[in-house]
């Protein structure tokens, strides 16, 4: 289920093109401008590419795992996430059933778990397309 409220203190696991290291992306700057980062963390899952951008989708198996950045949100919170979510294609003015939804997933960094959002891809994909080590490559 997605939930639509984001607050401060709010952990935000990305894996894509909102990494801290992606420096040509208004997005990116956004998220880290207006958070902490916490630092490189992991979460379970498949990674594929879709486009230019990666999708990652649920796995049950304990191989499949996503590296990204988890940030913590800032005073912002609320108002980055309405940002984040339109460049997602979530909500209006996107037709259902948008690209991506935005959940609660669990997260692992350092030694330690939390749940944090994370931008769930939502379209079918095709197989051939998974990034076999969960790492998107620019």
């Amino acid at each position: 289920m997605t939930h639509p409220h984001a607050k401060i203190g709010d952990h935000l696991f990305v894996y894509g093109t909102l990494m801290r290291a992606i420096d040509d992306n208004d997005m990116a700057r956004l998220l880290r401008d207006n958070s902490t980062h916490v630092g490189a963390a992991t979460m379970q899952g498949r990674l594929y590419t879709v486009s230019y951008y990666p999708g990652v989708i649920d796995s049950d198996a304990p191989t499949d795992v996503v590296h990204g950045d988890l940030f913590r949100l800032g005073k912002n919170a609320a108002q980055v996430i309405e940002q984040l979510d339109l460049y997602e294609d979530i909500g209006p003015p996107f037709e259902p059933p948008y690209e991506y939804r935005r959940e609660f997933r669990t997260v692992h960094h350092g030694g330690e778990t939390c749940q944090a959002w994370v931008y769930m891809y939502n379209w079918p994909l095709n197989d051939n397309a998974q990034i076999p080590d969960g790492k998107f490559r620019t």
